[in-house]
Order: structure tokens, then sequence, then C-alpha cells
């Protein structure tokens, strides 16, 4: 859907889990890594989240459009498929545009050290003092902060690192972005416990929007227990009970390829479209305007 300035909106650049895959049989349904805009009404302001390989187009397209950006990108956690996309955002090689970057607190630091220590001559050949833009560095506090025309909070996910599922509230709109987050009711892992499951109802219920990574169906789950991923039959269960009204599935395998997935959108939108205002498979390029 076409975006309308006065409306919330969101877009998807990049969809995919773990890796990004450029073959001709992903392409349908999109091979970059995590990257999602959110369109604020009646704002200039640019609010991204996630710097997976998917923020590098969203950079060509900002970068043609406009001179001067100001915008805020928030980071789940520094795994790559959730950080590699940030030195190849243009933007932030122009010396006018104003970019503040978060992330949650991480073993090797705030997001600043985190950044830095990725961005070494060893890994790569740009580091943070070579980057042109304003760029401030901001280690992520839970507790809902108010921002330019929208408030973002966070809790932990069940993931291997510290990982933020955010919870976005805009235009009188909610908007939950949860990439990486294991849901295993009955597994015995630290986050299989009742508060845990209570606190994430209560985050998830009644929002607008879910995103959520569903990596795997429930068969392919047995073997990947602990590496913080879903699988989908467990996200519609509980993005269902929470009465979530826009469900979208994110995070693809890149093994995934477009007629698996496909399949796999076809099911979840014939079986459980009287279960939500609408449940879909996230596709790069795809936008959903919430009027």
């Amino acid at each position: 859907m076409d975006k309308n300035n006065s409306h919330v909106a969101i877009t998807f650049w990049g969809v995919r889990g773990s890796t990004p895959c450029a073959n001709k049989e992903n392409m349908e349904y999109g091979g970059n890594t995590t990257c999602v805009q959110v369109h604020l009404p009646d704002s200039d302001e640019i609010l991204i989240l996630d710097s997976g390989t998917g923020i590098r187009n969203l950079g060509n397209d900002l970068y043609e459009k406009e001179k001067e950006l100001r915008g805020r990108i928030f980071i789940t956690h520094p795994h790559w498929d959730h950080i590699q996309g940030f030195p190849f955002f243009k933007p932030i090689f122009g010396h006018h545009n104003h970019f503040r970057i978060h992330m949650p607190r991480q073993q090797g630091g705030g997001c600043k050290e985190v950044l830095a220590g990725h961005l070494t001559k060893t890994f790569f050949p740009v580091t943070l003092e070579m980057i042109d833009a304003n760029l401030e560095y901001i280690t992520q506090p839970k507790t809902r902060t108010e921002y330019e025309g929208y408030d973002v909070e966070f809790m932990l996910a069940n993931h291997p690192i510290q990982t933020a599922i955010y919870k976005i509230h805009v235009g009188g709109k909610q908007i939950v972005f949860s990439p990486d987050n294991e849901l295993n009711p009955n597994g015995e892992n630290a986050y299989n416990n009742e508060a845990f499951y209570e606190h994430l109802m209560e985050f998830f219920k009644d929002v607008d929007v879910l995103i959520h990574d569903a990596q795997y169906n429930r068969r392919g789950y047995k073997t990947r227990l602990g590496w913080g991923h879903s699988a989908w039959e467990d996200v519609v269960e509980f993005a269902d009970a929470a009465d979530v009204k826009h469900l979208f599935i994110t995070h693809h395998d890149p093994d995934s390829d477009d007629v698996q997935l496909q399949v796999l959108d076809n099911h979840l939108q014939c079986k459980f479209e009287d279960r939500f205002e609408s449940i879909q498979l996230a596709k790069e390029g795809a936008q959903i305007t919430l009027k």
C-alpha cells in the first residue's frame, strides 16, 4: 500500500534471517537480512528497526530523495545479520545528516563500544571515526522513552545474547518488532518459566502490528532448540492468544525458497484469516499503512 504521510506506515527492506541470500529462488520474498522502516505521521524523522543488509537499499532510496536526513536506528542486537548493512547505509557518509543509533547493553559494552568492535580494520576498511555524518550512540534503556512524536520501550527476548523486542507507540498505534525470539513453551531453558511468558503476553496484548521471528516449522525446530528462533505454529498460537491485529512472520530461513514460503503464506492466510485482521509472511518491499 502507498504511504500517506498523515498515517503510520511500515516498509520491509529486509526479511531474511541468519545470512543474506542472492539466489534466484529467494527473490520473491527477498534475500536481504532484517531491516524495517516505520513512517511517522506528519514527520520527516526517519525511524529504522535493525540494520541488516536491507538497510543498504533503504539508504540508497533516502539518499536520492533528500539532501539532509535525520533519524534513529534501533538495533535489536549485534549479531551479524542485524548490523552487517550498517556500514553500507549511504546516509551515514553525508556530513549534513544526523542519526542516533540505539542498542541494548551487551557483554562487550554499550552501543558505541559494540559497533566499534565490529567496525575495525581487521573486519572492515571503514571505522566509526571515518563516518562523516553526525552520529550519536545510545545504549537503550528498557523503560518507555519519548522521542519526536513516538515512544519506544523494549523487553528482552529469548535469544543467546541481550536482544530487544521493541514496542513503538506512534499515532495511537502499537507496533512490536521481534525478529529474534524463541518461543519454546515445552522446552527447558532459562526462559521456560511462567514469568517470561506472562510478560511477553502482556507486551504483545492487543498490539496493532506484531513482526515476529518464525524461522522454522515445529518439525525443523526440534533440532534447533536454544538457537533463539521460533516455529511459525507457536508464533501464530501466541499471537492469536494475545489478540494481535496484524501478524507478520519474518526472519525467513536462508534455505527456505520462494516456493516453500509461498505455500506457507497461502496456508496462513487461508487457515488463520479469521483470527487476525491480516496474517502473512513479511516480504521485502511490502508496505502496510495503519489508518
